[in-house]
């Protein structure tokens, strides 16, 4: 039979310090990124739209839509790939635009909605006029 004393070394009354009810933490746990809310995961989903910019990227195709029903996480799965992109292609700048729906073609709110996205001081500024005699080509690279 062990005595009281090399049962209680081994199992000392008080917990480890930063372990008890009453301990500080390192990180307050309200921070952690499912308390907040701030972390994305690759969905199938989401990795398939990343294999699909890739073929982009190597096919040197120039533009993508994503487009969808509402409240689908479009936006997030953009905001994730952005990140995705930046560790795999560094030397890539991206930008995100979200485009306004419009009954009918319209191109100068694309024009300020990308002005915006690029971070251009006054997007509002310029005009969309075309002279009818200049044949305009929109690219978005």
């Amino acid at each position: 039979m062990q005595s009281k004393s090399a049962t209680s070394a081994r199992f000392p009354d008080t917990a480890p310090s930063g372990t008890g009810p009453n301990s500080t933490r390192p990180i307050d746990p309200t921070l952690h990124p499912i308390e907040t809310g701030n972390y994305r995961i690759a969905t199938p989903a989401i990795q398939s739209f990343f294999e699909l910019i890739c073929r982009c990227l190597r096919y040197r195709i120039t533009g993508a839509l994503a487009y969808g029903p509402p409240r689908i996480g479009k936006t997030r799965a953009i905001e994730y790939l952005r990140l995705l992109l930046c560790e795999t292609h560094p030397k890539i700048t991206t930008y995100h635009a979200q485009a306004e729906h419009k009954p009918r073609h319209a191109e100068g709110p694309f024009f300020t909605n990308l002005l915006e996205a690029v971070g251009f001081p006054d997007p509002e500024s310029g005009s969309n006029e075309v002279d009818p005699r200049v044949r305009t080509d929109l690219v978005a690279v």
